[in-house]
């Protein structure tokens, strides 16, 4: 199937960044209309392939030098720390949902089971805002 990679690729990153089709769907591209990514999500991704890839994906990783130097890399968590931020900046963005009409930021900031604060960064707004 041409495109596969691409539209598996685009569902994903739907997935994983909790956005929904609607930002990954281009009518112009065949690998990502509506119907190829409904096709391909129904026939492709199952829990038992992405068991498969996981699995695929930790033994890479476990295979890199800072992962083993870092306990393997097989604890770790991904999370943002919201903020309002109460002076005018370039940095901030809206979020109704998290700073009402205020304007904010996101910490964004990974850990693993041998090091804390790895990757640090500040995202205006929050993250899917920032998308």
């Amino acid at each position: 199937m041409e495109g596969l990679l691409v539209s598996l690729v685009a569902l994903l990153v739907a997935e994983s960044c909790n956005i929904g089709l609607a930002p990954v769907i281009d009518p112009e591209n065949k690998a990502l209309t509506r119907a190829r990514l409904s096709h391909v999500d129904r026939n492709y991704l199952r829990a038992d392939t992405i068991t498969g890839a996981n699995a695929a994906l930790i033994t890479a990783q476990s295979r890199i030098e800072p992962a083993q130097m870092w306990g393997g890399g097989l604890l770790a968590s991904a999370d943002g720390l919201r903020f309002v931020v109460p002076v005018k900046s370039i940095n901030t963005g809206p979020s109704p949902k998290y700073y009402g009409y205020k304007r904010g930021v996101t910490w964004l900031n990974a850990v693993n089971d041998q090091v804390a604060g790895i990757g640090a960064m500040v995202v205006g707004g929050t993250p899917r805002d920032s998308l």
